[in-house]
C-alpha cells in the first residue's frame, strides 16, 4: 500500500507569510517615502519657523534683562546656531544686527509689519542684502521703553540640509527595519510552520499505519474465505471448520481495530474538557471490568486480584464513564495479554486529592528503550506476540489520550522479565 506524501506545509506557510510581509513592507515604504519627500518638507519648514520664534523670544528676554550692549547680546545668540538676528524700530530702522551688512529700512517687510501689529510675523524670500533665500520670523519686543521688532532668520539651505539629513536617517532606518523584520519573519515562519508540518507528518504516518493494520486482517479474511470455499467444495468438513474459526478470529481482530480507531478519533475530536465536565464512579467501573475478565484470566492460568482498600466510598473521579472504562479495560487486557504465568493486580486508591489506579503484572516486562514509546499509536514492543494476541497497537495510545483529556497522568515502571506496573492518576471530583 502506497504511503501518501505529506503536503509541503512548511514551504506554503513560509511563502504565504513572506508574501504578506512583502506587501506590508511595500505599503509602509510607500507611505514613508511620501511623508519624507512630500508633506515632510513643509513640516520641516514649520518646525524651523517655530524654532526661530523660540530663539526670538529667548533673545527678547535677554535684551530686556541683560546689562550688556544690545549688539553683544544679539551676536551671542546668533553665534550659537549661525542665525541672523535683527532689532527693528517702529519706523523700520535697524537698531542692531548680528551681521555687518548694510541694512535698509525694514518698515515694508511683511514679517515686520505683522510683528508691529502685535502678531508673530513670517516670510520666506531672497534677501536684498546678500541675495540668499531666508526664512524669517519676527515678534514684538521692548527695547529702551519702546515697542520694537526682533527678527530672526535662517538660510533656507540650512533647513534643506536638515531635511536631507532626516531623509537619509529615515532611509537607513527603513532599510535596517526591513532587514530585521525580514529575518524575524523568516524565523517566525519556520516556527509557525514546524508544528503544522509535524502535525501533517503525524497524520500521514497515522493513515499509513492504519492502512497497514487494516490491510492485514482484510487480506487474511479474503484468504480464509477462499480457503473455506475450496474446502467446502472438496467436502473437507474439518478444514472448513478450522478455516471458519480462524476467519472468526480475524473478523474479531478487525472489529477491535475499527473500534479503537473510532475511540481514538472521538478522543481527538472532543479535545480536553474542563476538569469538572464529567465525573464517574471509578470504583464501580474497575470492579465491573475485573469481574467480566475473570473467566478469561482463569483460562490463561492466571489470577486477577482487586484491591480497593485505599479507596474512599463515595469518591468520584473527574473523567467520563466512557473514558474511564476505556482506560481500565485496555490496561487490564494489556496486562493479561503479556503475562504467561503469575497474576495481575489492580489497585485503586486516593492520594493527595487524586484517584490512583495501578495495574501490575508478573509478565514479560518492557525493555527500557521501549518504555518512552509504548504510548505511541501502533507501537509494539513484540510485534509477533501482539498480533498473535489480537492486539491493535492502539490500546495504550487510547489510555494516554483519555487520561490527558481528563487532565491526569499515566506512567509505567517495568523490568524486563519481571513484569510491569502502569499507574494512572486522575483528579477527584
Amino acid at each position: 500500500m502506497t504511503t501518501p506524501a505529506a503536503p509541503q506545509t512548511n514551504g506554503t506557510w513560509r511563502s504565504n507569510l513572506l508574501s504578506g510581509y512583502t506587501v506590508v513592507v511595500i505599503l509602509l515604504a510607500a507611505v514613508w517615502a511620501f511623508s519624507l519627500f512630500g508633506p515632510m518638507s513643509s513640516a520641516i519648514e514649520e518646525n524651523q519657523r517655530e524654532g526661530l520664534v523660540s530663539v526670538a523670544r529667548a533673545a527678547s528676554v535677554a535684551i530686556e534683562t541683560s546689562t550688556l550692549p544690545v549688539d553683544e547680546v544679539i551676536d551671542r545668540v546668533a553665534s550659537d546656531d549661525g542665525l541672523r538676528l535683527t532689532l527693528v524700530s517702529q519706523t523700520g530702522e535697524v537698531l542692531a544686527e548680528s551681521t555687518d551688512a548694510g541694512m535698509t529700512n525694514h518698515a515694508s517687510r511683511p514679517e515686520v509689519i505683522a510683528a508691529l501689529s502685535g502678531d508673530v510675523g513670517y516670510d520666506r524670500r531672497v534677501s536684498e542684502t546678500d541675495g540668499i533665500e531666508y526664512l524669517y520670523a519676527a515678534i514684538p519686543c521692548e527695547y529702551e521703553g519702546s515697542t520694537c521688532v526682533l527678527r530672526v532668520s535662517v538660510p533656507v539651505s540650512k533647513a534643506h540640509a536638515d531635511l536631507a539629513r532626516l531623509r537619509w536617517t529615515s532611509i537607513m532606518l527603513l532599510v535596517t527595519t526591513t532587514i530585521l523584520a525580514a529575518g524575524t519573519s523568516w524565523l517566525l515562519a519556520g516556527r509557525a510552520a514546524a508544528p503544522v508540518s509535524r502535525l501533517e507528518r503525524v497524520r500521514t504516518d497515522f493513515v499509513a499505519n492504519a492502512s497497514h493494520e487494516l490491510k492485514t486482517p482484510v487480506a487474511g479474511i479474503r484468504l480464509l474465505a477462499d480457503s473455506i470455499e475450496t474446502a467446502s467444495e472438496s467436502g473437507d468438513a474439518e478444514a472448513t471448520r478450522m478455516f471458519a474459526s480462524r476467519l472468526s478470529k480475524e473478523v474479531t481482530r478487525l472489529q477491535s481495530l475499527v473500534t479503537d480507531l473510532m475511540d481514538l478519533s472521538r478522543l481527538e475530536d472532543e479535545g480536553r474538557r474542563s476538569r469538572a465536565a464529567d465525573t464517574c464512579d471509578l470504583a464501580g467501573i474497575v470492579a465491573t471490568a475485573v469481574e467480566s475478565r475473570l473467566p478469561n484470566v482463569r483460562e490463561h492460568g492466571l489470577t486477577l486480584e482487586l484491591d480497593e482498600s485505599g479507596w474512599k466510598a463515595g469518591d468520584r473521579a473527574r473523567i467520563s464513564a466512557a473514558d474511564a472504562a476505556l482506560v481500565v479495560d485496555n490496561l487490564i487486557d494489556n496486562a493479561v495479554a503479556y503475562t504467561e504465568e503469575g497474576s495481575v493486580r489492580v489497585r485503586l486508591s486516593t492520594e493527595g486529592g487524586r484517584a490512583v489506579l495501578s495495574v501490575a503484572d508478573t509478565g514479560i516486562g518492557i525493555p527500557v528503550r521501549d518504555q518512552e514509546r509504548i504510548f505511541e499509536r501502533f507501537y509494539r514492543v513484540d510485534k509477533a506476540r501482539s498480533r498473535e494476541e489480537g492486539g491493535t497497537g492502539l490500546g495504550l495510545a487510547l489510555v494516554r489520550h483519555a487520561v490527558d483529556r481528563a487532565e491526569g497522568t499515566v506512567s509505567v515502571e517495568s523490568e524486563l522479565g519481571h513484569g510491569s506496573t502502569f499507574t494512572v492518576r486522575l483528579p477527584l471530583a
